[in-house]
């Protein structure tokens, strides 16, 4: 089996599982109980969120807070309800997204629109936040901007500090996130860096098990109160996360967090070079829709008059997997949202997919693979016509 879809989850690493194991079958205590096995517990959980913090350039509680959830979408959720939940925004407002988000920020911002606030979504046109869009829109009504780091299905790098420059200087007050969930640990960026009050991110991009993410908030945003949680009970992870925390997935994913630091600039070369071999390999028998800012480890092509869904199943059925786009939407109807703000047509959105590459992917395995799509087009060419 040759696993190319990486941006949809990763296979956890050995040291994230054997953590994992020693807070099952351990340290397997309530990290709220003032036992010994739940201070045991509640020691993994210290680790992890020094570790995760570490990993977004919080050191000291001057640099902010990490705040455990249950994945990416949840600590999106978390951000843009919390912030708006914090203050009375009963008067509505302004606020921004970009025309590509995740679902998980695109059905927030779909919400407030329906409880009277003024959505803007920021275009995307080849892979960049339109900055100008934003200068010209925004104002000191807008009490949110949430904008993603990294596209999930064009791999394009927003350049994020300078959209968070242009709301903070024309709405002081706004509430600024940013979903990074992937981009974590694949291109470099600190809280602080960001110009964010707010950053997610999730621990299966990053080879940690599923079910685990974090929001990162500044200290000013604790200090003035410009947060709440959105889902009640015994007041865990400070009052903004209640539910027993899930220490398993958690100890998991600060170890995860660690490898990846360490690891940076070694799996940064090798995905560098992995990249450049798929191109290679791939010539012109597809379209590479390549956003001048992009990650490597993120490729969508587009095929010769080729559904997308024709093509997964014809890899899958020889051991190879790929995506059509974002995990989280591929099983339902409609065509990527991404794509069409990335500036492609239907018909060529309808007839792309995502490879996306790990740092577990081998040479072998990319050549393997164009091989497979190549021989794939020129069989499916004939049924699709």
């Amino acid at each position: 089996m040759i696993y190319l879809d990486n941006s949809a989850t990763t296979m956890p690493s050995e040291a994230s599982l054997e953590k994992m194991r020693e807070a099952l079958s351990v340290s397997y205590g309530n990290a709220g109980s003032v036992h010994a096995m739940g201070n045991a517990a509640n020691k993994l959980l210290s680790e992890a969120r020094n570790a995760v913090g570490l990993s977004l350039g919080i050191r000291r509680p001057q640099d902010g807070q990490v705040i455990f959830t249950a994945g990416g979408s949840e600590a999106n959720n978390l951000a843009i309800f919390g912030s708006i939940d914090a203050k009375d925004r009963s008067g509505g407002g302004k606020v921004f997204i970009t025309d590509s988000e995740h679902p998980s920020v695109w059905e927030c911002a779909a919400r407030l629109e329906s409880r009277g606030f003024d959505v803007y979504r920021v275009p995307t046109v080849g892979g960049a936040i339109d900055l100008e869009f934003l200068k010209k829109n925004c104002d000191r009504t807008t009490v949110l901007a949430s904008f993603m780091l990294v596209n999930n299905e064009t791999g394009a790098l927003y350049d994020f500090p300078a959209a968070a420059a242009i709301v903070r200087e024309h709405a002081p007050k706004a509430f600024i996130h940013c979903d990074a969930v992937q981009g974590y640990l694949k291109t470099k960026f600190t809280l602080k860096s960001l110009g964010a009050d707010a950053v997610s991110v999730s621990g299966h991009k990053i080879n940690a098990p599923k079910g685990v993410g974090a929001l990162a908030v500044t200290a000013e945003v604790i200090r003035a109160k410009r947060l709440v949680p959105v889902i009640l009970g015994g007041g865990q992870e400070s009052g903004f996360r209640s539910g027993t925390e899930n220490v398993p997935a958690i100890a998991a994913f600060g170890v995860a967090a660690t490898e990846g630091m360490k690891a940076f600039g070694e799996r940064a070369e090798k995905l560098s070079a992995l990249r450049r071999r798929l191109e290679a390999e791939l010539g012109d028998a597809v379209r590479i829709n390549r956003p001048p800012n992009g990650l490597d480890c993120i490729a969508n092509l587009t095929l010769p008059n080729i559904k997308s869904e024709t093509m997964l199943n014809y890899l899958s059925g020889e051991g190879i997997c790929i995506s059509a786009g974002s995990a989280c939407s591929a099983r339902g109807k409609g065509v990527s949202r991404a794509l069409l703000a990335f500036g492609i047509t239907e018909r060529e959105a309808d007839c792309s997919v995502r490879v996306s590459i790990g740092h577990l992917n081998t040479e072998n395995e990319i050549v393997t693979f164009a091989d497979a799509l190549k021989n794939g087009i020129g069989r499916l060419a004939k049924i699709e016509k």
